[in-house]
């Protein structure tokens, strides 16, 4: 297993990605996906999805194979092999990733994003705010993740700054949980290091998302 290969899976498990948009020229063909279709894919393939440079075609869309914990390493690392991804529910603690998210929006709250009357943790979007004051960070509402407008460039800094606070880089991505999986996956033991970059995202309803791109 690869050094590349592991970055691709902890970037995918750090962001928790729900869907997975793939040009139809670049989809794997996976034996899994030939002739299913779940309730959960319905009502993906009914809603209008976007990005900054247009919407979504069903066919650019897909569903990630969820793979348990029960599973022998030998399965877990052919998956790993054959999709290029694992997409594990239930790896980090449910108390941990309340903590960060709990973390996360009190970091973002002075910027007005967050709904008087409920709780950070919740995460709920105020309504009643300009949608275009909350951009996402690369979502090409300026250009280099640049400021549109004085005021969004308080919520886009926060935003930026989140990816350096002890909960997030420290207590989050360097769970225990997660190393001990990787170390079990990849057979590395003691050499396994956390890779030292990660990509934290956010997107307000209505907002549109970040373009489909390939990081380099």
């Amino acid at each position: 297993m690869s050094l590349k290969t592991l970055i691709t899976w902890t970037w995918l498990a750090i962001r928790a990605l729900l869907l997975q948009a793939i040009a139809p020229s670049h989809r794997p063909t996976m034996p899994h996906a030939v002739n299913t279709w779940s309730p959960t894919k319905q009502y993906v393939h009914s809603l209008p999805l976007f990005v900054n440079d247009g919407q979504l075609e069903k066919t650019q869309i897909g569903e990630l194979r969820p793979t348990t914990l029960d599973l022998p390493i030998e399965e877990l690392r052919e998956r790993f092999d054959q999709d290029g991804y694992l997409f594990v529910k239930g790896l980090l603690p449910r108390a941990a990733v309340l903590e960060a998210r709990k973390q996360y929006f009190n970091f973002l709250q002075p910027t007005g994003v967050l709904k008087p009357g409920t709780q950070p943790v919740e995460g709920i979007f105020d309504d009643a705010k300009d949608r275009a004051q909350f951009p996402g960070i690369g979502a090409g509402a300026a250009g280099g993740n640049g400021h549109p407008g004085e005021y969004a460039a308080v919520f886009v800094d926060r935003a930026l700054e989140a990816h350096y606070q002890k909960w997030y880089y420290e207590d989050f991505c360097k769970h225990p949980a997660l190393k001990d999986f990787v170390t079990r996956l990849t057979g590395w033991g003691e050499n396994t290091k956390a890779f030292e970059r990660t990509l934290l995202r956010n997107n307000v309803p209505g907002n549109k998302a970040i373009g489909v791109h390939y990081d380099q």
